[in-house]
């Protein structure tokens, strides 16, 4: 959606109508250029005026999308000011290395020619570094800890049945693949039930038979695995602001790189909005 005002040097109160209109743009890499608004003019008849100074705005940018947007913030002149919230780190392309921990595995991220213009990281020092993430590392930073904390909510039954299903998975087959369940077994009710329509998703060759996945079942069915489990898990999420915060800092060091000065403030309630950083930027 695009919001256009004409400057008068005094504070907008609202937008009314006449000021708002939405526009639809799969954004690309072809998108990135100097002539970025006047696509947008294009795009919205005119309604965006490409001769005017614009402000870019990214509301929750998914993935790779806040790189996008900072890559054209500093290539397009018309536009002055960026203001990002991003989201959705599972998502995030990095570029690719090679350590083996970045490569193998059933924890392999998503991986980007090292040439990438958006892929992390975006900054030249910590692209000079080894701070680069696996897949869970990177899921575990688009967690909420402080929407834990203040619920005070146990994490879904399907943590314990997904840890449960891994040790089947290492002890029933010799070499452990890679094995993204995903929502597939979300709606279980049970482990046998979460294992089976797993196994199901996965359609690996000589499956355990329901029998031996009871059996795991009543293996880890005391109730001291399952705690063990929860208090990891909240240990765990406990890190989930160090890795955002190491991505905040590489792309608030990409736009100093360039020559603008950023700042990251924290703008939303993080219980109501996990993703409560939002990153503005103004170009000298």
């Amino acid at each position: 959606a695009v919001v256009s005002t004409q400057s008068t040097g005094t504070v907008v109160d609202k937008v009314c109508v006449n000021h708002y209109r939405p526009v639809t743009l799969d954004l690309k890499e072809e998108h990135i250029s100097k002539d970025f608004v006047s696509h947008i003019s294009d795009l919205s008849d005119g309604f965006v005026s490409a001769d005017k100074n614009t402000i870019l705005v990214g509301l929750h940018a998914c993935g790779d999308l806040t790189s996008l947007l900072l890559q054209t913030f500093l290539r397009c002149p018309q536009l002055k000011s960026v203001v990002s919230v991003g989201c959705c780190y599972h998502l995030i392309t990095q570029k690719e290395r090679t350590q083996s921990y970045m490569t193998d595995g059933p924890h392999k991220p998503k991986l980007a020619d090292p040439s990438s213009i958006h892929a992390y990281p975006m900054s030249a020092y910590l692209q000079n570094s080894p701070l680069y993430f696996t897949r869970n590392a990177l899921n575990l930073a688009s967690q909420a800890p402080e929407r834990m904390s203040s619920t005070r909510n146990l994490p879904a039954k399907n943590v314990f049945y997904r840890a449960i299903f891994q040790v089947l998975l290492k002890e029933q087959f010799e070499s452990l693949p890679a094995c993204n369940v995903g929502h597939s077994a979300s709606n279980a009710t049970d482990f046998i039930s979460y294992s089976m329509a797993a196994l199901k998703k996965l359609k690996l060759r000589g499956s355990p038979s329901e029998y031996i996945v009871r059996s795991y079942s009543e293996r880890f069915n005391d109730g001291s695995f399952e705690r063990k489990i929860y208090l990891f898990h909240q240990l765990r999420t406990l890190l989930s602001r160090v890795i955002e915060c190491l991505i905040l800092i590489d792309r608030m060091l990409f736009l100093h790189d360039n020559g603008v000065e950023p700042a990251v403030f924290g703008l939303f309630d993080p219980v109501v909005s996990p993703r409560c950083y939002v990153l503005v930027a103004e170009k000298p």
